[in-house]
């Protein structure tokens, strides 16, 4: 009888542990924690150094697959076309380069930023233009900012862009074009075919209304520059000035990205008057406030920037 009860108890024991094995396997696994994602290292920091006009023409970058005249006025009326690598049609980023409009910059400023837009899929073309000292100033410095940014229907022909997906990006005094060729106005005097539609437009620490900036020139530039840019004050030549007034020559972009850095910080009157009209403004303010380092892959102020303007101007 011992031997007997033994064996029901081994039988019972078997069962209850057979039956407890087939509950945990019809029983839902566990999820496991998943890993937090990988730092996308095209952002990473490496790259410490303050950068000025002059030691940021210095950053490596990738030569120009096509370095092209767009008129035949002035030799300072061409630019660099960068393009990625496969078939496209790519996304276009028109960048123009700053300089408080007197040639205290140019294409080189901002050739790294563009090497980086073309490796992650962005054509990149970067217009120069004649500057005070160099024939520019009314008219001649817009229509060259015209002409030059209509160049990229030329381009088109013979390199796949999309110029459905066209974001101008200007840093510093290169604001002003970036928002004028985004306007639905831009004066019959300068403006000589019609130019592709922009969808977007990104402000890199640059005026978003001159008119605001004309008691600050002198001191951001170390001379007056408005007024001979210009052609006068905003009491002589009030239609060019209202020309370059967001909220009086409205913008036809869907989209603005602002950088907020070292120069004075963007008029929230503006920003607030764009957002009426429709755009979607989005403000990203950089601590570090240094002004050409917002141009350099791999700096801390980059970093920042970084995936906003690889996403604005991949027309996402």
């Amino acid at each position: 009888m011992e031997f007997k009860g033994t064996g029901m108890t081994t039988r019972n024991t078997i069962s209850a542990l057979a039956l407890a094995a087939t509950l945990a396997a019809c029983a839902p696994a566990t999820p496991l924690a998943e890993a937090p994602p990988a730092p996308d290292v095209r952002f990473a920091v490496t790259d410490t150094a303050d950068y000025n006009p002059r030691s940021v023409n210095a950053v490596p970058s990738d030569p120009p697959t096509l370095k092209v005249a767009y008129g035949s006025a002035s030799d300072r009326q061409y630019g660099e076309l960068r393009m990625p690598q496969g078939k496209g049609p790519f996304p276009v980023a028109v960048i123009v380069h700053g300089g408080c409009w007197a040639g205290m910059g140019g294409t080189s400023n901002v050739a790294a930023l563009a090497s980086f837009l073309a490796r992650n899929g962005v054509a990149v073309w970067t217009p120069s233009y004649r500057e005070l000292g160099s024939d520019g100033g009314w008219p001649n410095t817009f229509a060259d900012w015209a002409q030059g940014f209509g160049y990229v229907k030329t381009l088109a022909q013979d390199y796949p862009l999309d110029l459905k997906r066209i974001t101008v990006m200007g840093h510093s005094a290169g604001v002003t074009p970036a928002m004028w060729l985004g306007t639905g106005n831009k004066g019959d005097a300068v403006v000589k075919g019609e130019l592709p539609a922009v969808q977007a437009a990104v402000a890199l620490d640059g005026p978003l209304s001159l008119g605001g900036f004309v008691d600050a020139d002198a001191m951001i530039c170390g001379k007056p520059v408005i007024a001979p840019l210009m052609g006068g004050t905003p009491d002589e030549v009030p239609a060019r000035f209202a020309m370059l007034d967001p909220l009086v020559n409205k913008p036809l972009i869907k989209r603005l990205l602002v950088i907020d850095g070292a120069l004075p910080d963007p008029d929230p009157v503006v920003l607030d008057g764009l957002r009426a009209q429709g755009i979607a403004v989005e403000v990203i303010r950089v601590d570090q406030e240094e002004h050409f380092n917002l141009l350099v892959p791999g700096t801390a102020d980059f970093a920042l920037i970084g995936p906003a303007l690889l996403k604005i101007a991949g027309g996402r």
